[in-house]
């Protein structure tokens, strides 16, 4: 059912600075940066993403106390991994039957996003790791 590693979701403080290293360190441009909503736009968080590959690393900056308590302020760091699975609904249901509950954002079932479906899992029942799962709509 998991296909490939989709992304890894790392919490930052200050999104410009963290990609002004990332930009440094891979040889990146401004054009090579993805941001979820556009910049400029008001929101809770700005998620910005760069392709390594065929895998992302996605950078999300909290704005608000109220998304970071929804988050359950998280540090800074690698705060998850996503796979890219084929059938989310049989995925979850797998996971359940293993002793995997859904978890975080998505406890009471999945999230309907604008270019994918997701959920993630209890960091509990996983060894300490979110883990998000990822059927793309794209």
């Amino acid at each position: 059912m998991i296909q490939k590693i989709r992304h890894l979701g790392i919490i930052v403080n200050d999104i410009d600075a963290s990609l002004a290293v990332y930009k440094n360190l891979l040889g990146l441009e401004d054009k090579d940066i993805r941001f979820v909503p556009d910049r400029g736009t008001e929101t809770e968080t700005i998620f910005a993403f760069l392709s390594i590959g065929d895998i992302e690393l996605e950078f999300i900056q909290p704005l608000t106390e109220n998304f970071r308590a929804f988050l359950g302020y998280p540090q800074e760091g690698i705060n998850h991994i996503a796979f890219v699975v084929d059938n989310l609904e049989e995925s979850v249901k797998d996971m359940e039957q293993k002793g995997v509950r859904l978890g975080h954002v998505t406890k009471a079932g999945i999230l309907n996003m604008k270019r994918s479906r997701v959920a993630y899992f209890e960091p509990k029942d996983t060894g300490g790791m979110l883990i998000e799962f990822v059927e793309p709509l794209e």
